[in-house]
């Protein structure tokens, strides 16, 4: 049954306020590296509603906003916690739409714009059910905390690819969990379409590089010249099949894993009259809990072993630049039964649980002991989409799902901080 101030707390939580806070954050640019304006406009928050508010550095101006509404030091404790940083910067020549600019276009009760699906919605909606709570004057006997971190996007630094513009996958989190920012349970309002996500993929990212011999292309057609980018090619062919063999070999919850050839690079655009001395494919590798990375690994190995001994050329080299383990947890844990029964008096209703296919940050907090899902109001489409997704047709999210997720969220908070810790 629902908290007795349920109803009192709840009749703070709105569309206008939900709206306007959402329309606040898209309004302030927030690309990996630059999310200090949305740390201080959320601290700002905190602050005015009387939650203890902190901004640890994570990098040279890049705070995590923290806030905290302690309880009486008795009960559970609960982190909502999610990235401030977006999967674009908004200057991308390619991708064109108000979806992918950091400006808040609302029509027809959708909210559209850069961040709002991925994931201002769930960070709007958890910090008004917060605010719901305090304006309600109800206390608690645990701790609700609120984390927004910084450097979630999937990217990393590599090669020239330098500095904190590609400093992602999960640094903000890491540092929020291993800087004293922890919970019996946490909620990461990621983008779930309002499943509740108890399981996420985890990710390999590696380089696999080839060697060629330098020749003037005008002579390319002599004994012992060697293109590092046709060898690449015939191996290019045999990495298609292992993936094809290795996404059918592994499941979850009905979910394949799947491999994809997300980079080549190989040969001067500068200087074609030079053939190319070596060429590199990058893979992004998705894995379903049980899998390790290590036994990933060795099954590529194998791969590139055979391929050197049956063409006679050395080894190809594989360089692993990510690994992000997937992770599941058992949906009898206490805060998993909370958020399910609060999605159901809210909403009526109580979908399967799903395992999230992109990265996330619940492996980090999973990690160091803190049981955590994913649970957040975007990821519905926009009818005029067509089935395009998210990242073809800009973000955008429903109105009306943020105020269902913030109540979730509020009913979630007022059960779990309730119970006298064991």
């Amino acid at each position: 049954m629902s908290h007795p101030d349920f109803a009192k707390a709840a009749a703070h939580i709105a569309a206008d306020n939900l709206r306007a806070c959402l329309a606040d954050l898209v309004n302030i640019s927030s690309p990996t590296g630059g999310e200090i304006g949305v740390a201080q406009y959320l601290a700002e928050r905190m602050r005015r509603s009387g939650l203890e508010t902190d901004l640890p550095l994570v990098d040279a101006g890049r705070p995590n906003a923290v806030g905290h509404l302690r309880g009486s030091g008795d009960g559970l404790n609960l982190l909502f916690t999610g990235h401030m940083d977006t999967s674009y910067s908004g200057s991308e020549e390619h991708l064109v739409g108000e979806g992918f600019r950091p400006e808040a276009v609302v029509r027809d009760g959708w909210l559209f714009g850069l961040g709002a699906n991925n994931m201002k919605s769930g960070l709007a909606a958890a910090l008004i059910a917060i605010e719901a709570i305090v304006k309600a004057g109800i206390k608690l006997a645990g701790d609700i905390s609120f984390g927004a971190v910084v450097g979630e996007i999937e990217k990393t630094a590599i090669e020239e690819f330098q500095g904190i513009a590609y400093s992602g996958y999960g640094i903000g989190t890491r540092h929020l969990v291993t800087h004293g920012v922890t919970a019996d349970f946490a909620v990461l309002a990621e983008p779930t379409g309002m499943r509740i996500g108890v399981a996420n993929m985890g990710c390999i990212w590696l380089r696999i590089m080839v060697g060629g011999t330098i020749a003037h292309s005008a002579l390319a057609n002599r004994p012992g010249v060697v293109n590092a980018i046709t060898v690449m090619h015939a191996l290019q062919a045999e990495i298609a099949q292992w993936a094809r063999d290795y996404e059918a070999a592994h499941v979850y919850r009905g979910e394949h894993p799947n491999v994809t050839i997300a980079a080549i690079r190989g040969g001067a655009p500068w200087r074609l009259s030079r053939t190319p001395h070596s060429c590199s494919l990058y893979l992004d590798i998705r894995t379903v809990p049980g899998q390790t990375v290590e036994a990933v690994k060795r099954d590529l190995r194998r791969v590139l072993r055979q391929f050197s001994q049956r063409t006679g050329v050395p080894e190809p080299a594989m360089h692993v630049y990510v690994s992000d383990p997937a992770t599941a947890l058992d949906e009898s844990l206490p805060g998993i039964q909370a958020l399910g029964v609060a999605q159901a008096e809210v909403t009526g209703d109580r979908p399967p649980a799903i395992i999230r296919r992109p990265g996330a940050d619940t492996v980090h907090l999973n990690a160091y002991g803190v049981p955590c899902v994913s649970f957040g109001p975007g990821g519905r489409m926009h009818p005029d989409s067509r089935g395009a997704s998210m990242h073809a047709f800009g973000e955008h999210v429903l109105i009306d799902d943020c105020v269902a997720a913030a109540k979730i969220y509020l009913a979630t908070a007022l059960d779990l901080c309730s119970r006298t810790a064991p």
